[in-house]
């Protein structure tokens, strides 16, 4: 994903483009190894058939579903500008918090957004449960992800995305 602004702050620009890069890399990491961890907790079959993949989208629409035309799988995009703007509404609070709490409250919903669409089908459709069940179920996903996320050493890349590139300072 490349993102080019204007000419005219060129050191503001890189900084923007080096965010916009980051931020963009925790979404797919995150997403990548929810969808590897979801199908081993033993709640939830993905599906097989098909592709996720972010998008940056004018319109209000939190998910977006399509056909891939070259391989006649089915797609789900999530829409960037929208994950963008919650964590916007949250980077205050964020960056006000002492703890990683709101941070990870804010992974929590993101990790929500993009595994309930499946658990809901699965749950209601295949295992013939209600919406309740199907609530329940991508709780325990999530919390069990996040805490896999903050124990596991091998998922450490995930969050290494979101700390600051050292300065010049702290390299020395």
């Amino acid at each position: 994903m490349t993102l080019r602004l204007g000419p005219f702050n060129k050191k503001k620009d890189e900084e923007k483009q080096k965010s916009v890069e980051r931020f963009y890399a925790l979404l797919k990491a995150l997403m990548d190894e929810l969808f590897e961890y979801a199908p081993k907790s033993k709640h939830v079959k993905m599906p097989y058939n098909v592709s996720f993949g972010l998008v940056y989208e004018a319109r209000d629409g939190i998910m977006f579903t399509g056909t891939d035309k070259n391989t006649g799988k089915k797609m789900y995009l999530y829409n960037v500008r929208i994950i963008g703007r919650m964590f916007e509404e949250k980077r205050e609070a964020m960056l006000k918090d002492e703890t990683a709490d709101t941070l990870f409250g804010w992974i929590g919903e993101v990790c929500t957004i993009f595994v309930s669409p499946f658990v809901y089908e699965y749950v209601v459709n295949v295992q013939h449960r209600g919406q309740g069940a199907a609530d329940r179920t991508t709780r325990q996903i999530v919390k069990g992800f996040l805490e896999k996320l903050v124990s596991d050493p091998e998922l450490k890349h995930v969050l290494d995305t979101i700390r600051a590139e050292p300065t010049q300072d702290q390299k020395s």
